[in-house]
Formats: structure tokens, sequence, C-alpha cells
């Protein structure tokens, strides 16, 4: 299974508060009446996850199928 669900467990945990957020702003119909609000948070939501996993990612950890590779400066 660690070939499946590459990343760490609190990655995933992450993800599923995401869609967790996302459900509830869903439900509350958001994208109907306030949808510059829902946008908002729907991107922001998007860029915590994005940025939680890049920021902790230590070099040599595996976080992707493909390697990111940095460009040398």
């Amino acid at each position: 299974m660690a070939d499946i669900f590459i990343g760490k467990a609190w990655h995933w945990g992450l993800l599923v508060i995401a869609f967790v957020l996302l459900g509830v702003v869903g439900v509350f119909y958001l994208h109907t009446y306030a949808f510059n609000l829902f946008t908002t948070i729907c991107l922001a939501i998007g860029l915590v996850v994005v940025l939680a996993v890049v920021l902790t990612h230590k070099p040599g950890e595996r976080i992707t199928r493909e390697p990111i590779e940095m460009p040398e400066e």
C-alpha cells in the first residue's frame, strides 16, 4: 500500500480535512449566493494544503510519483 499512498499520514489527514471543509461549504450553497467568498475559500484551502506538503518536505523524501527537480542556483 505504501506504493499507492505516497506521503505521510498527516498529508492524507489534511486531504480529508480539506474535503470535509469543501463539503461544508457546498452544503451551505455558498456558491449560489456568495460566489466570490466561495472561490476565495476554495483557493485558500488548496493553497494551505499544497504549501503544507511542499514546505514540510525534506530533500530526498518522496511526495509525488515523479521527483520534483529544484533548479540549481
